[in-house]
């Protein structure tokens, strides 16, 4: 069999690259159009850059003029964090977040100018790469003395901002402890607070607590003469459902993408996972399928197979109960998925051919898989599922 469907646009691969190079950068000359067909058989994402300003402008209408950080750690949550930031970036935001030194770093030498937040840990050797590319490092440790060092050393300034753990008990320094540290800190030469945070358990009745907690500790060191700058404390939970959280600054991950319908704010998924058939065959009675002959046929089946499978980022869990949509038409995978490939069972479908676009989450020809159906088919969250997304995959931006 070979694939006779219409002849696509050569054009369209130029804006198809790995997530993992520096050319994946979101370019607007290098945005695909809307149904611009992509010539891929290997599995890609589409971006759809018209959901996440509509994202954010939902969040913005929420939560007034405060300033929004965006949080793109983790590869924007499986969205890619380079090509992520410089569009959010064209949407006026001037503040993101990320968990490592070398995403940081990466922002900042594609074009990031705002202010990029580290909230992962960083060792002494990588303290100078964080002054020297101006980013914003947690601090909760004795740690922020090689910051300082490093400092002192370029004859340049750090900027941090303060962690403080208010009751979710993973990193930051205890509230109770939090005043002194932020005096030992304030007392270094070559630091700047720049901001002080929390992170909130997501149980509303604590968060209140952990938020007065955070407001205390700002109260005794303003009172000491100390000024800690910006407050921020809310995630995408706290923004859909606890305004006292908004203090400063709101900094929201998982709305931004749309992953999933949040309280009070009408939101649009960003993400869809996409492939090709690279064959479509028929098995027969007595025939068996996948490794060990883990599928036995007792009747004549016509299959497609599609080359994507739990490298790719889809989660093999999800093979009891996940559906792929092919020509707008549910289809079920069956037996197995293995790192490279998937098979689904078409029988009775009429014309299904090699090259026909398969989507994994996604809307096609008005059918919709959703990104929570897969994660529930996986007994997963939307988030492990966006997240756990290759950073082979190419990134593809359409509007």
């Amino acid at each position: 069999m070979s694939y006779t469907g219409k002849k696509e646009r050569k054009d369209s691969v130029s804006s198809i690259v790995p997530a993992n190079s520096a050319a994946s950068a979101y370019s607007p000359s290098a945005v695909v159009p809307e149904g611009t067909p992509c010539e891929l058989f290997d599995p890609w994402l589409e971006i759809n850059t018209n959901n996440l300003a509509w994202n954010v402008a939902q969040v913005r209408k929420r939560v007034g003029d405060r300033p929004i950080m965006a949080v793109v750690k983790c590869n924007a949550y499986g969205h890619g964090t380079v090509g992520v930031a410089q569009f959010l970036q064209e949407q006026g935001i001037k503040h993101f977040a990320v968990v490592k030194v070398q995403e940081a770093v990466a922002l900042r030498e594609n074009g990031i100018s705002g202010t990029i937040l580290n909230f992962g840990p960083f060792s002494p050797h990588e303290a100078e790469q964080i002054v020297k590319h101006d980013i914003s490092q947690s601090v909760f440790s004795e740690a922020v003395e090689a910051l300082d060092q490093a400092s002192n050393k370029l004859g340049r300034q750090a900027v941090v901002h303060i962690k403080v753990d208010t009751g979710l008990s993973r990193v930051g320094v205890p509230y109770q402890d939090a005043v002194s540290f932020i005096e030992k800190v304030a007392a270094l030469a070559n630091i700047k607070i720049e901001g002080i945070f929390t992170t909130l358990t997501e149980e509303p009745d604590f968060d209140k607590l952990q938020i007065e907690r955070l407001l205390q500790v700002c109260e005794r060191t303003g009172a000491k003469g100390i000024d800690v700058g910006i407050r921020h404390v809310a995630s995408s939970a706290a923004v859909a459902k606890l305004p006292s959280a908004f203090l400063d600054m709101v900094r929201p991950g998982n709305c931004l993408y749309g992953f999933e319908s949040l309280p009070n704010l009408d939101l649009k998924p960003a993400m869809s996972l996409k492939t090709r058939v690279i064959l479509v065959k028929k098995v027969h009675p007595g025939d068996t399928i996948a490794y060990h002959r883990q599928g036995e046929v007792t009747e004549e089946k016509l299959l497609a197979i599609l080359p994507i499978g739990y490298t790719d980022g889809y989660p093999s869990q999800a093979i009891n109960q996940a559906q792929v949509l092919i020509r707008g038409q549910r289809w079920p995978l069956i037996v197995y998925i293995s790192a490279n490939h998937a098979i689904v069972d078409i029988t009775g479908s009429s014309g299904i051919g090699i090259g026909d676009e398969v989507v994994l989450f996604g809307t096609q020809h008005g059918g919709t898989i959703s990104l929570s159906e897969v994660a529930q088919w996986a007994n997963s969250t939307v988030y492990k599922v966006a997240s756990g997304m290759s950073p082979f995959l190419p990134r593809i931006f359409i509007t």
